[in-house]
């Protein structure tokens, strides 16, 4: 059986997950081409090339969420794949319930012999926050951090997943963009908030809420708070002005001083955590273990 997961080019903390992980979970993860398997990632969708190329080979999703379609129309569930479980509630509505929901497939991690170890990770940070993979060229995360006196973690995971792992169970808060930064935390018990920057833009609105309330909806949690930060842009008036004279160098780009001052603003006091029951945390483990027992016994013998 051959993993798949979507590999962005700069590396995403919560794709990279899958490498890490499932090689743990399941030992004769292979790269066969007769059986394929898909776990973390909002992967069930129409336009996603790496659906596609699925549809005449078996296929284990395990714990995957539907990603929206651009085009409003549903997804559905080739005959020759195995769905083990989905991410969330949404997911499950999506594909008119007839497949069972769990949690995101990151909580396996739970399932893995280095959980322990990661979890009693000695705590170094009082808050660590972690910017989405797509806004971390949009302005300077570190120095926003170091003015705030909180810790920066990357989304790209270039030290290894693990560091990512450690350096958030090292704090007792993350306050994070990145909806795996936000999971990850629950997962090891470390309180997490929301903050939206860039996702409206770079990833739409529609796509990154029902992402978000997937997985919050699945462990219980409904209505939690988010900060907002505008991602102030020019205006298409200036835009107009600036053609109009001549000059061709586009200005539709963001207002970074003003973004810089609203960030430091909404991100630095008062902020709502959160943390899911370890009552539900520990229902989602034991169901994904009885998930991880199938799987083994139905093509790891």
């Amino acid at each position: 059986m051959k993993l798949e997961y979507f590999k962005s080019k700069t590396g995403n903390f919560g794709d990279d997950l899958n490498a890490w992980l499932w090689p743990k979970i399941f030992k004769d993860l292979g790269q066969t081409d007769d059986e394929y398997f898909l776990g973390i990632g909002s992967l069930l969708c129409n336009e996603s090339k790496l659906i596609k190329q699925f549809s005449d080979k078996k296929l284990v999703i395990f714990g995957s969420g539907v990603r929206p379609s651009r085009e409003y129309t549903n997804f559905r569930i080739n005959n020759l794949w195995d769905v083990q479980f989905l991410r969330g509630p949404l997911s499950a509505n999506s594909l008119n319930r007839q497949y069972e929901f769990i949690a995101d497939a990151a909580y396996a991690l739970r399932n893995t012999k280095e959980f322990k170890g990661i979890l009693n990770t000695e705590k170094k940070y009082e808050v660590s926050l972690m910017p989405y993979f797509h806004s971390v060229d949009l302005i300077d995360w570190k120095g926003i951090c170091r003015e705030l006196g909180y810790h920066y973690i990357s989304p790209f995971s270039e030290n290894g997943v693990e560091f990512t792992l450690k350096e958030i169970a090292a704090s007792k808060k993350v306050i994070t963009e990145a909806m795996h930064g936000a999971i990850v935390s629950d997962i090891l018990r470390v309180p997490w908030h929301r903050f939206i920057f860039s996702t409206p833009q770079t990833e739409g609105e529609r796509i990154a809420d029902f992402k978000w309330n997937d997985w919050m909806y699945s462990i219980d949690i409904y209505n939690a708070e988010a900060t907002y930060i505008p991602f102030l842009r020019k205006t298409f008036l200036h835009e107009w002005i600036k053609k109009a004279s001549a000059n061709t160098v586009s200005t539709n780009f963001y207002v970074k001083g003003k973004t810089r001052e609203d960030l430091l603003a909404k991100l630095s006091k008062g902020l709502p955590y959160y943390l899911s029951q370890d009552s539900v945390i520990s229902k989602i483990e034991d169901r994904i273990d009885t998930k991880i027992a199938d799987v083994t016994s139905k093509y790891f013998q």
